[in-house]
């Protein structure tokens, strides 16, 4: 009975250590569409689509403009301004994920 108990309580560990150690941190691209980024903006090279493309840019060449990481992380945040305007809205996630998100922005290329 005693072994049994331990090989279930081994089982128990090694399936909440194996979870914890696979689970994947989210891509610029998943950290885009939860934060809704997408209501705004299309981002049409990674096939995401925008309810109102007509009204803001489409951010699929991003990358190309020559903005710095840390200028685009400011300018989510609304601390800095680009064409002498601030982000509508600001970004709500944790500086981890904006990190991801910007990174992933700015490597959005043609």
């Amino acid at each position: 009975m005693k072994l049994a108990k331990s090989f279930i309580a081994i089982a128990v560990i090694s399936f909440f250590f194996a979870s914890f150690i696979t689970a994947e941190e989210p891509t610029g691209k998943d950290v885009f569409l939860n934060g809704k980024c997408n209501t705004c903006h299309a981002v049409a090279s990674q096939a995401i689509e925008s309810k109102q493309a007509a009204k803001y840019p489409d951010l699929s060449y991003l990358g190309d403009k020559g903005i710095a990481e840390a200028t685009l992380i400011q300018y989510l945040k609304k601390e800095a301004k680009l064409n002498d305007k601030l982000h509508p809205v600001k970004f709500k996630g944790e500086d981890a994920q904006l990190n991801v998100l910007a990174k992933w922005l700015l490597t959005l290329k043609k």
